[in-house]
């Protein structure tokens, strides 16, 4: 058993504020998230003590919000609220609290919530999600990507120590709540303890720049002079073809883009020789001739360059070179 360092707690209401030691809790911990609301409606009642008392003792703050939107507007409103209740305090990250079915597609719902926390000027915004509800939730490692952090959850035995059960919902993330009963000096009752896996650097997490990660994007095709089996290997190899489409991105990998969904395999930015073609990624509801009206050209230009035998036959996610 053991207690990797660094640690971080994440605190609520449910942590009473008078039951705390917090110059004794500080010598335990590296990092606290301290949850603003549940919902927009609902502030957690103990949210500015927290914050006030962690910064006194120098621990550095995250805040969090229970996420319970239940249309794309609702999530842009509890965005607002989130923001306004939690700017005074100046935490060095934003959080979304994914655990509740409030929208069918609850990834969409987060995807506004995130871009509305970053247009009023939360400059990192991550996003906690029940790692048994990733994919139900219409989650999957594309969106995750457009987080500065994912923090998943799964404890195992729950001992309140650290024992190996990892989360399996992605195969990369940052943080990882191992325990909802762990015990530290400073605190008489059980406290969620996470660990730093290490997708990104710890210092990211504590103020460091907001430094651009990948150079490239999802659904970009680039023409390459070599490809790797794995996002960690070292073994450079010949590719079958020197063009493809970045379908994965893995922030922090050595080779940290996935072509062609894995036929093609992993590359890196110094096997990268130049950008291909463009790539539009198809949605749900879209058409042959929407997507050339967005684009600006024909739908027949559209069929023929992508060897389309019938043009009414697209479906979301497919990649459409322009």
């Amino acid at each position: 058993m053991s207690r990797p360092r660094p640690l971080i707690i994440d605190i609520s209401e449910h942590q009473l504020p008078s039951n705390i030691n917090y110059h004794v809790l500080a010598n335990s911990i590296d990092l606290a998230v301290v949850r603003v609301q549940f919902g927009s409606l609902r502030e957690d009642w103990q949210f500015r003590t927290h914050l006030q008392e962690l910064k006194k003792v120098g621990i550095p703050v995250h805040v969090y919000a229970w996420v319970r939107g239940i249309s794309a507007s609702d999530m842009a409103q509890e965005a607002l609220a989130f923001y306004q209740r939690g700017q005074a305090f100046q935490p060095l990250f934003w959080w979304l609290d994914v655990e509740e079915r409030t929208m069918v597609n609850l990834a969409q719902g987060a995807e506004v919530f995130r871009q509305r926390l970053k247009a009023l000027g939360a400059k990192k915004v991550g996003i906690y999600v029940a790692n048994h509800l990733f994919h139900s939730f219409g989650f999957n490692e594309s969106l995750i990507s457009k987080y500065d952090g994912l923090w998943l959850p799964t404890y195992g035995a729950d001992t309140g120590e650290y024992q190996g059960a990892n989360p399996t919902a992605a195969n990369y993330y940052d943080w990882h709540q191992y325990t909802s009963t762990g015990r530290l000096p400073g605190y008489s009752g059980p406290l969620d303890l996470s660990r730093h896996v290490g997708r990104q650097p710890f210092s990211f997490f504590l103020g460091g720049p907001e430094e651009k990660l990948v150079s490239y994007e999802m659904g970009t095709s680039v023409v390459i002079n070599g490809v790797y089996k794995s996002s960690v290997s070292q073994e450079k190899l010949r590719p079958l073809r020197n063009q493809g489409v970045i379908t994965k991105i893995v922030h922090g990998a050595p080779n940290p883009y996935l072509l062609d969904n894995g036929a093609l395999g992993w590359v890196n930015d110094q096997v990268i020789v130049s950008q291909g073609e463009s790539v539009y990624q198809v949605k749900a509801g879209d058409t042959l001739w929407s997507i050339g009206q967005h684009l600006g050209i024909s739908w027949q230009q559209l069929a023929s360059l992508n060897q389309l035998t019938n043009p009414d036959v697209i479906y979301p996610g497919q990649l459409l070179r322009y």
